[in-house]
């Protein structure tokens, strides 16, 4: 088939399983397993939520090359992509199949491999300059976490969060966007969380799961810092995770020296570099 021809075929959600499937073995991939799983688990929950997954020309049993675009509510679509293959040339080609022309694109976290692809991307099909952000990708082992303690301060309770708390949650998050309350309902609804509660019931602290399956929303109220929560969130979220069989991740920004070094002291190893570009 010949580049003109070139298109994005739709996946219907009853072959989602054998796609997430062939990932079985790139489960730290932050577009791997646990990313397609986690929508896998989101439209059975929630059958009407704006996902697709697509292939370059409907071909993706081979290389399990795939697309995944989902609507934020505005123009924007945050865009998931992986392939098996060492050889990229595909996955470009089904991002060259995007339409720019109506809608804008947020490439969320996606690992260091692809970052030349999406660096074309951005030069060559998209009408303005995207903006890059890197973080550290962090791995916790198996072993590791089931090491993991959990000792909450006096006048702290341990919870999953409620839905009432998504405002809380996204209010400080400091890359809250348009529409970003309804992916941080979801993540409470859908999946694993913590938060952690003074006796008043308020909630202080807090740590959610994100799309691409890594810890992430990770924060404490400054009313409440140095007490311990920001790595009693981790631990304890850590701990469900580990528990689920699926392995633990998480992006940390460089420049976040403090949380380097607290997840870096808990045992964290650095295995990648993950990218975010809008």
């Amino acid at each position: 088939m010949s580049a003109e021809m070139d298109s994005l075929v739709e996946i219907p959600r009853g072959d989602w399983i054998k796609l997430r499937d062939l990932y079985n073995k790139r489960d730290t991939d932050p577009h791997g397993y646990m990313c397609i799983n986690n929508y896998i688990t989101w439209v059975q929950q929630e059958p009407e939520l704006p996902v697709r997954v697509l292939s370059l020309n409907g071909d993706w049993q081979q290389e399990g090359t795939f697309v995944i675009a989902v609507d934020m509510g505005t123009k924007h679509q945050h865009l998931y992509f992986n392939t098996l293959s060492d050889d990229l040339s595909r996955v470009t080609k089904a991002l060259e199949c995007l339409k720019p022309a109506t809608d804008e694109y947020v490439f969320f976290g996606y690992s260091s491999r692809f970052d030349p692809v999406v660096r074309h991307i951005g030069k060559t099909c998209l009408p303005k300059e995207l903006n890059f952000v890197d973080t550290v990708w962090y791995f916790a082992s198996k072993e590791l976490v089931s090491t993991f303690t959990i000792e909450t301060p006096s006048g702290i309770r341990l919870d999953s969060l409620r839905i009432e708390d998504a405002e809380t949650v996204n209010e400080i998050w400091p890359h809250r966007s348009h529409n970003s309350v309804k992916v941080v309902r979801r993540q409470i609804q859908y999946s694993e969380n913590v938060g952690a509660y003074d006796e008043t019931g308020k909630l202080v602290a807090w740590c959610l799961r994100l799309t691409i399956g890594s810890l992430g929303l990770l924060q404490v109220l400054e009313s409440h810092k140095r007490l311990g929560l920001g790595n009693l969130m981790v631990r304890a979220l850590s701990k469900k995770i580990n528990d689920l069989g699926e392995p633990v991740v998480a992006p940390v920004v460089p420049q976040n020296t403090a949380s380097r070094s607290m997840f870096e002291k808990l045992g964290f190893q650095q295995i990648d570099k993950v990218y975010w570009a809008e």
